[in-house]
């Protein structure tokens, strides 16, 4: 989706980005503009088929991504995607949430888990910085380091914008969980490795947030098709090759007791995403003296993001017992920030 005319976009990496090719996405993508949204979503339906480990024909993601992230947002046909931050910044608050929004790897809820979340913190007094990412068909790790890219832009720029440089936290929402968990726990502050990038001096700054929060995230990719988006289609259908890229990136197994204090939500209803799995990371977390918040509710579903209505295929209309995450969230970031 794009947004207003008026927003202000702060592109995060300079005249290199790491992983733009310039080459065209057909290259994995197909197309069928005949498909209706029914087709894409129960014909076609790819990796939200949680029936089976099977992952049938990819075209009804392809032309969501197509409609959504190219046509009716910031995508480009071509391997040029620009990433960029959206800043909603409060005049006085020295510390800022950067919110990753969800949407399986395919595309990015820019609404309900972005300008909603940034709305809500703003009210608290809080800046937010709304992240896009590059998503499918890029595979990984493109989509971690412009997350870590976000992260040195504003600490680098922190002093622009008023903020601490130490109070810098990261929120993801189920693809966005995974994607800003496993930077701050799997990339951290490592250096860009990428085919003809030459690192610059924004590159040189810290790229570990001082706190992590993740709502109903994939903790783990395993057993999950949205590794498909990440990885290939070909890494999904070889079971080993499968098993390996989920274990690379699993939370679980990274945690260490220099790891960021940690927020942690979702519902037990969630039935896009196992709730256990969050349990089990709170768990590691414990095991190792890393300070998490665990919140676990019984009702809300997959998705609830700002807990504002909005059409969505997976989360539940009624959020009174989810919405309880938000001014928990505030209340831990006021004490770890």
């Amino acid at each position: 989706m794009r947004l207003s005319e008026q927003t202000k976009l702060l592109p995060i990496w300079g005249e290199q980005i790491p992983g733009n090719t310039g080459k065209s996405k057909r290259d994995i993508m197909g197309y069928n503009d005949s498909l209706t949204m029914e087709d894409i979503f129960t014909r076609y339906p790819g990796v939200w088929d949680k029936s089976t480990e099977v992952l049938g024909e990819m075209i009804g993601n392809d032309m969501l991504v197509w409609r959504q992230e190219i046509l009716d947002g910031y995508a480009k046909e071509t391997y040029s995607d620009v990433p960029f931050l959206v800043p909603y910044l409060v005049e006085g608050s020295d510390k800022c949430v950067i919110a990753c929004p969800g949407g399986a790897y395919l595309t990015k809820a820019m609404d309900s888990e972005g300008e909603d979340i940034a709305a809500f913190l703003n009210e608290a007094g809080i800046s937010c910085f709304v992240l896009w990412y590059r998503t499918y068909p890029y595979h990984a790790p493109y989509m971690y380091l412009d997350c870590q890219r976000a992260v040195r832009y504003v600490r680098f720029h922190a002093a622009e914008y008023g903020i601490s440089p130490d109070k810098i936290a990261t929120v993801g929402f189920s693809a966005g969980g995974n994607l800003c968990g496993a930077q701050a726990l799997c990339f951290g502050d490592g250096p860009v490795v990428a085919e003809g990038y030459d690192m610059d001096e924004i590159d040189r700054a810290d790229g570990r947030p001082n706190a992590v929060a993740m709502c109903y995230p994939a903790v783990s990719l395993e057993d999950d098709k949205a590794l498909a988006c990440i990885a290939g289609v070909d890494t999904y259908k070889d079971r080993e090759a499968r098993e390996a890229f989920a274990a690379k990136y699993d939370m679980r197994t990274h945690v260490t007791a220099e790891s960021a204090p940690m927020f942690l939500c979702n519902c037990m209803d969630d039935d896009v995403l196992p709730p256990v799995r969050l349990a089990q990371l709170a768990g590691v977390c414990k095991e190792k003296g890393v300070s998490c918040e665990l919140h676990m509710f019984p009702y809300g579903g997959h998705g609830f993001g700002g807990c504002v209505e909005r059409p969505n295929p997976f989360a539940k209309p009624d959020y009174t017992a989810a919405i309880q995450w938000k001014g928990l969230f505030v209340n831990w970031l006021n004490r770890v920030l």
